[in-house]
């Protein structure tokens, strides 16, 4: 759809195809999906607010897209329409609902056999790469199945029987060419999706947890961990010439994925190693094994992807790419080992990843809206507020050492008063006296341990609407199932280190 055309739409709406107007709608949603993510910067001069204005978008999209003519006569324009949505809202909620619709644009794609080649259809060369392009946007959106909702994609994301687009710019294809172009082997519009499709083409087999029957799960975990090494070695030497801040960008983006595989390796490499020696009495702190490290590593790498500059504009979209299991790990260590040298990276970066209503810094503690009941948000603030309690009664414990070692020796003034003046670091810099973080302690009661309770112990944190795969059950109590990090090799054949993905 051109210029000419959302302009002919605005002019007319009521004389617009019923698919032009939907499209129409979707731009305007993301237009402002993309224009206003961030607050850190300038406000943007809108009709309204921006929550009410993409509010009234989102509305007007979901009664054009219940209509009939979706349902039973899906072409490519509603398709398109779905994907703009979808994408955008998985840049604003993680919700059942998006997964959900998701799903619709998948079945109603089917439908019309976009998950086919199109030149095997005989459709032009045009229609075929727009399909391609279309489907595999949607099976990406969907590979964040298993760590947004805890459900196994419904489409196979590896497909090996279908091509991936071109690596070739917009400009090289138009509805009437006859021939498909030469593809690039160096960066063109299309090497960021494809940089980000491949990731995610890696990354469901590193993880899946289904199907893995290997008789040696640690040579198992050394053959993948090979593979990882090889691809993102591949990756950063194919765009290493390049130097724009976008494929900049892409490549970070896959570093970051390839670290996210490298945690989740490790940490079933030590569930497994801990299973086979049966290390019960294993005293060594979780903030001091290396899947802590590369837990961390992940989280900062990830939030290079948003922290300012150029990367400041992709906020709203690296914002899906949120790493739960990462997050969620070092939030459970934080909960066993509070402080200490190697935990004041990981609480800075945890305070730096979680949404802004949700900061220490910020004016609310609790969650609300779409960080409220059923998001994945609330869970992660119920371990975060278990660190903090448990960082604070650390905290105030070696507070109240220090102060009976200095009143014995000096006769000073007693532990409870020195104490209702001190000040207790916080992550960020930020910094609050006891009294202020017991006032905290006393908004969140519900997600405050019981200081009874050994920090050790399993977390209660199931949920009818999130059922945990074995990988969170591993990141939150610590364990896997016995065939969970177990995996099938037949899944990397179509990965030669030295083959040119893109």
């Amino acid at each position: 759809m051109g210029c000419s055309t959302v302009v002919a739409t605005i002019l007319e709406p009521r004389s617009a195809q019923y698919s032009t107007l939907a499209l129409t709608f979707a731009v305007y949603f993301a237009a402002v999906t993309a224009l206003c993510h961030d607050d850190d910067h300038e406000p943007i001069d809108l009709p309204c607010e921006k929550l009410e204005l993409l509010n009234r978008y989102k509305i007007s999209l979901d009664r054009l897209l219940v209509g009939p003519d979706l349902m039973d006569r899906p072409d490519l324009a509603a398709l398109q329409v779905l994907a703009i949505y979808v994408t955008c809202l998985q840049a604003r909620e993680v919700g059942r609902s998006v997964w959900v619709l998701n799903g619709l644009a998948i079945r109603l794609a089917q439908s019309i056999g976009l998950h086919r080649d199109g030149a095997c259809l005989r459709l032009t060369p045009f229609e075929t790469e727009m399909r391609l392009r279309l489907w595999w946007h949607l099976c990406v959106l969907e590979s964040r199945a298993p760590e947004d909702q805890g459900f196994q994609p419904t489409v196979d994301v590896m497909n090996p029987d279908l091509r991936l687009p071109l690596n070739v710019n917009d400009n090289q294809i138009y509805p009437d060419m006859t021939r498909f172009p030469v593809k690039s082997d160096g960066w063109t519009e299309m090497s960021f999706f494809l940089i980000q499709t491949e990731s995610c083409r890696l990354l469901h087999p590193v993880l899946d947890t289904h199907e893995q029957h290997s008789a040696d799960a640690l040579l198992d975990i050394t053959e993948k961990r090979k593979i990882i090494q090889q691809r993102s070695q591949y990756l950063s030497g194919k765009y290493s010439g390049t130097h724009t801040h976008l494929s900049r960008l892409a490549v970070q983006h896959g570093t970051t994925a390839y670290k996210k595989m490298d945690f989740v390796l490790q940490l079933r490499e030590e569930i497994s190693m801990h299973k086979q020696t049966r290390a019960q009495d294993d005293t060594t702190p979780d903030v001091l094994k290396p899947s802590f490290k590369l837990a961390c590593d992940g989280l900062e790498s990830n939030y290079v992807l948003s922290k300012g500059g150029p990367a400041s504009r992709f906020k709203w979209f690296f914002n899906i790419y949120t790493p739960w299991y990462a997050l969620a790990y070092v939030l459970r260590c934080l909960c066993s080992s509070p402080c200490g040298f190697e935990t004041e990276r990981a609480w800075a970066l945890v305070e730096e990843l979680f949404p802004r209503v949700m900061r220490l810094h910020g004016h609310s503690t609790g969650v609300h809206d779409e960080y409220g009941h059923g998001s994945i948000w609330k869970y992660l603030n119920m371990l975060r507020n278990q660190a903090l309690s448990s960082r604070q009664h650390t905290q105030l414990s070696m507070a109240t050492t220090d102060v009976g070692t200095q009143s014995s020796n000096n006769g000073e003034h007693c532990t409870s008063q020195l104490l209702s003046n001190s000040e207790i670091s916080l992550p960020t810099g930020a910094t609050a006296t006891a009294q202020e973080i017991s006032g905290r302690s006393e908004l969140v009661p519900e997600f405050i341990a019981d200081s009874s309770q050994s920090i050790f112990s399993p977390l209660d944190l199931s949920m009818p609407e999130f059922p945990f795969l074995p990988e969170w059950n591993a990141v939150i109590n610590g364990c896997l199932n016995d065939d969970a990090y177990e995996m099938n090799p037949s899944h990397f054949a179509n990965y030669p280190a030295d083959a040119a993905q893109f």
